[in-house]
């Protein structure tokens, strides 16, 4: 295990993490790897769930990924296949189908993820009241998928509300206000249909869930696309990393990145690969790297198809009176430079090491 300092954060990560899998978001996976070398992070559980992969194929990601860094201590549990709410069968067959087209030629010398039986782990809804009882008011939960998990586990354990510190969650877009930044996006790689109605960035991937969690009363963060999408692994950055990669773990961590980065570049035209989930990870390290208002989130308007946080207030959605609107803080703007200064000196730490901790 790596050192930690001892005023880490405690966390625990929610994470579709994709890392290692062709044409797939490999920034769940660099989220956990900065979190685990990090002296300021102590990951104390991570929770596999379904968004940008399906739930087993997180967790067999996730277990390879902490054997591969020598954290096999830290407890993972197996999320939920199936959303609260919604069909999601066609978007993971989209990214089947994505996964077995031309662009995985760029994957050809990633190394093969061995599989493994995940059936015998904890339900991730267990292992997140767990940890969540173990360290009362402390834990922070990093949502880095949907809220499924989450609103599972609140469903099952309400106490666990009032003792969960924060959720921070990868997710979200707004329309902003003057000097705030964009929803800069271009995915000429997603079908309209397809991004309409299954990706919208984890917080629409269960919106049933998204309201439990938002409605619990635990205080939740947003870490929006209007500030992911300005956040980048550039390729100097991949040249610095490169340079300082040794040994197995870094040739590994080099040769499973590179593929993202290259197919960023050539095949969406970005000047690098975005960086959404490592972002939220930051944010906690750093927490003046983001600028926040808080903005009440229309849980009933988005439930009933509309955007979740609207800007003015004849578009919210005509709640009860009785029923409150929660306020949430959002991310609106980023210190892109610093961000992703601090993300490139984490990774040069992660491939710098010649074998596991």
């Amino acid at each position: 295990m790596f050192l930690k300092s001892s005023t880490a954060i405690p966390v625990v990560i929610d994470t579709d993490n994709a890392f290692g899998m062709p044409v797939r978001d490999l920034d769940d996976g660099i989220a956990l790897i900065i979190s685990l070398v990090s002296e300021q992070i102590d990951v104390k559980a991570v929770v596999a769930s379904a968004c940008n992969c399906r739930a087993h194929e997180a967790a067999c990601n996730t277990l390879h990924l902490l054997t591969q860094f020598g954290c096999t201590n830290i407890p993972v549990g197996l999320g939920a296949e199936i959303p609260l709410s919604g069909d999601r069968e066609p978007h993971h067959q989209y990214l089947d189908t994505k996964a077995t087209g031309k662009d995985i030629a760029y994957w050809r010398s990633v190394p093969e993820i061995p599989a493994q039986d995940v059936t015998q782990l904890r339900s991730g809804a267990d292992v997140l009241i767990d940890t969540v009882r173990a360290n009362p008011h402390e834990i922070i939960v990093v949502a880095l998928g949907s809220f499924t998990n989450i609103a599972l586990a609140l469903q099952k354990a309400p106490d666990i509300a009032p003792l969960i510190k924060e959720i921070v969650h990868m997710g979200g877009s707004f329309e902003p206000q003057e000097g705030e930044l964009a929803f800069e996006w271009d995915t000429g790689d997603i079908p309209q249909e397809i991004w309409e109605t299954t990706l919208r960035f984890n917080t629409w991937y269960d919106k049933q869930a998204t309201a439990i969690v938002l409605q619990s009363s635990v205080p939740v963060r947003f870490i929006t696309a209007n500030v992911t999408s300005h956040f980048y692994l550039r390729q100097e950055h991949m040249q610095e990393l490169h340079a300082a990669a040794r040994g197995a773990l870094g040739e590994y961590v080099m040769r499973t990145i590179q593929p993202w980065v290259e197919w960023s570049i050539a095949e969406r035209k970005l000047v690098g690969a975005h960086m959404h989930d490592p972002l939220t990870i930051i944010s906690l390290l750093e927490e003046s790297v983001c600028t926040y208002r808080c903005i009440e989130a229309d849980v009933g308007g988005f439930i009933a198809g509309y955007e979740l946080f609207p800007q003015r207030e004849e578009s919210l959605w005509k709640t009860p009176a009785n029923e409150v609107v929660p306020k949430v803080k959002v991310a609106v703007n980023v210190q892109t430079a610093r961000a992703e200064q601090l993300l490139c000196n984490l990774l040069l730490r992660a491939v710098a090491l010649e074998s596991k901790p």
